[in-house]
């Protein structure tokens, strides 16, 4: 099982060239979310997740994005950190 002890871990994790590797990392912060009962971030985090890994490409923005979100939700199912909200604009779109 894979553990992931901070943001830079999974970071790392998820740019890691190993298929395996970023499927064991979003793995690992979803059992972390389990752990964390019913909570809105842990719903938001769930259903990113069940999305699954977009196309590995290091350099697309779209994926480096997709890291930076999961980055996120680690970091506030870490810190308690409420998720962020988007704009009422792009909400209707």
């Amino acid at each position: 099982m894979t553990t992931i002890a901070s943001s830079q871990d999974l970071h790392a994790e998820l740019m890691a060239p190993e298929a395996m590797k970023r499927v064991l990392a979003l793995h690992a912060v979803e059992v972390e979310a389990d752990k964390a009962g019913l909570t809105p971030v842990v719903k938001a985090f769930t259903d990113f997740a069940a999305r699954g890994i977009p196309f590995y490409s290091p350099q697309d923005p779209h994926y480096q994005e997709w890291v930076g979100k999961a980055i996120g939700y680690w970091e506030q199912l870490h810190g308690g950190a409420k998720v962020p909200r988007r704009p009422l604009a792009k909400r209707r779109a």
